[in-house]
């Protein structure tokens, strides 16, 4: 708490000031703004910082999961906008801070373009400066981009790759490297590099070649460091990490540093990476908290996140993580206990995500996704998810879900009580309240990789700023924060004071 008795205020907190003095940037259109749910990626480029969304996020998933279980899955009032805008926006924020936000982009509504998953800025061989927007488009398996040399007029290129959406780019060695992702799930190996990405497009990296050598599954991560560039992969028995065995990338020329999830097969997804101290710290997630990418197991139990680091002769160590839901033996190195001293997720297990790692001078920044805010206006909704779940396909084929008598029994009473959605609604509001000052995501730092200290456990003081999207070093050395909410629209934060120290990168 702060001096003045707010909620949520903890310690470092104060040391950040929004900037968005509207949630969802649109001063005008109320309904527009909230639709604006995360600042899903962030770009600086002449005086000006660049901001993509992403589009009623939590609307898709559960659209997602109503086509898997074959019925509408009810959505909570608090989530559902008035007249639904899925076209993603591109807004801009002058520096100075004198101007404040204006839009520079709006997506039309084909194809369906839901936001703008990553935006990096790239200079090619002959001298051109363009910012690269890459978008997710769910119903169009066909990756895409925008490109814009002066952040107001944007137009879209041909890529011809296949793919659904990128999480990273990365510029190493003069040239744009960037991974190509499925809607959901497993994927191929699609790392592609260029040199211009307008003018002669897109290569594909070869990397099918022997087992051992090459890396396997989804690109989501991408790190030029050390002249050398990593690549992080989404693999049913936990991620990977591979990097060049010299300064370029060739097939058969990979090294793995770390496998099988840092001996915990749940730890799927490696969303996260940063360089501070001359180690290479890595987050891990699992899809919307419960979705493995596991055909054998499509829903999973959710567990808070993990955090490895990776030294200069590809050692590595756990940074934060407790008892392997999944045990696994990895062949690249032994889980031991974490040298935080904390279990996986700060043990929080609502810390799905470890979404962003940043390094800030001196000190190290990590933000996490925590779905704890939405209990509350699920609760209500029960009665409806029971329904479902009556008739649920058990996933073998045979039709619904088997209960047992007693259950079936309990689950009607239950349903045929006149005043349970009343007792829900006030037990949502009760959850709320007794939850309020710790629903929120999460946002830790520490200065050698071992201690930590909580800067904020509720959002910043908003809990319903259920994860920090984006963590953004300026050229100045502003660290820039910007949020993911579904309720109200997301923020935009900035450190009051600039980074310090020989690590900011």
């Amino acid at each position: 708490m702060d001096k003045k008795g707010n909620p949520g205020i903890w310690r470092g907190a104060s040391a950040f000031r929004k900037i968005t003095p509207v949630r969802g940037f649109d001063l005008m259109n109320p309904d527009n703004a909230r639709q604006n749910n995360y600042v899903w990626s962030m770009e600086e480029m002449g005086d000006y910082l660049y901001v993509g969304t992403a589009r009623n996020i939590v609307l898709s998933v559960l659209g997602f999961v109503s086509e898997m279980v074959g019925s509408e899955i009810p959505v909570p009032p608090e989530l559902e906008p008035k007249d639904i805008d899925n076209s993603g926006e591109i807004w801009r924020y002058h520096k100075s801070g004198r101007r404040g936000w204006e839009r520079v982009y709006k997506a039309p509504p084909e194809p369906m373009n839901i936001g703008f998953r990553f935006m990096k800025r790239y200079t090619t061989l002959r001298g051109e400066t363009a910012l690269y927007a890459a978008a997710l488009t769910p119903l169009s398996p066909k990756l895409h981009i925008l490109k814009s040399t002066d952040g107001v007029n944007w137009y879209p290129l041909e890529s011809g790759i296949s793919g659904y959406s990128a999480r990273y780019m990365a510029e190493h060695n003069g040239k744009l490297y960037m991974g190509a992702l499925p809607l959901l799930g497993l994927g191929e190996t699609l790392l592609f590099v260029s040199e211009d990405p307008e003018r002669e497009g897109w290569q594909l990296v070869d990397v099918d070649g022997k087992p051992g050598k090459n890396p396997r599954g989804s690109v989501d991560l991408i790190l030029s460091y050390n002249n050398h560039l990593y690549v992080g992969t989404t693999q049913p028995n936990g991620f990977e990490i591979w990097r060049t065995r010299g300064e370029l990338p060739e097939k058969d020329n990979w090294k793995l540093v770390v496998d099988q999830g840092a001996g915990d097969a749940r730890n799927e997804h490696p969303w996260s990476i940063a360089v501070f101290r001359d180690h290479i710290y890595v987050g891990t997630a699992i899809e919307a908290a419960v979705f493995s990418v596991n055909p054998d197991q499509n829903i999973v139990p959710p567990k808070g996140f993990d955090v490895i680091r990776i030294d200069k002769y590809d050692n590595w160590e756990l940074v934060v993580g407790g008892k392997p839901v999944v045990p696994t033996n990895p062949v690249t190195g032994t889980r031991g206990n974490p040298i935080s001293g904390y279990p996986s997720g700060f043990g929080d297990i609502s810390n799905a995500y470890c979404w962003q790692l940043q390094a800030c001078g001196d000190e190290l920044y990590l933000g996490t996704f925590s779905w704890s805010v939405l209990m509350p206006a699920f609760i209500p909704l029960l009665p409806d998810i029971l329904k479902i779940l009556f008739s649920m396909d058990d996933g073998e084929g045979t039709g619904r879900i088997e209960f047992s008598n007693e259950e079936l029994d309990e689950m009607r009473f239950i349903l045929r009580r006149p005043n349970v959605r009343h007792f829900l609604e006030y037990l949502a509001r009760l959850v709320m309240r007794s939850g309020y000052r710790f629903f929120g995501f999460d946002l830790w730092k520490t200065r050698d990789g071992v201690h930590w200290e909580a800067v904020s456990l509720n959002g910043l003081g908003n809990p319903y700023n259920y994860g920090i999207r984006i963590l953004f070093l300026s050229e100045d050395k502003k660290l820039y924060l910007g949020t993911a909410n579904p309720f109200q629209g997301c923020e935009v934060w900035v450190k009051r004071r600039p980074c310090k120290g020989v690590y900011s990168k």
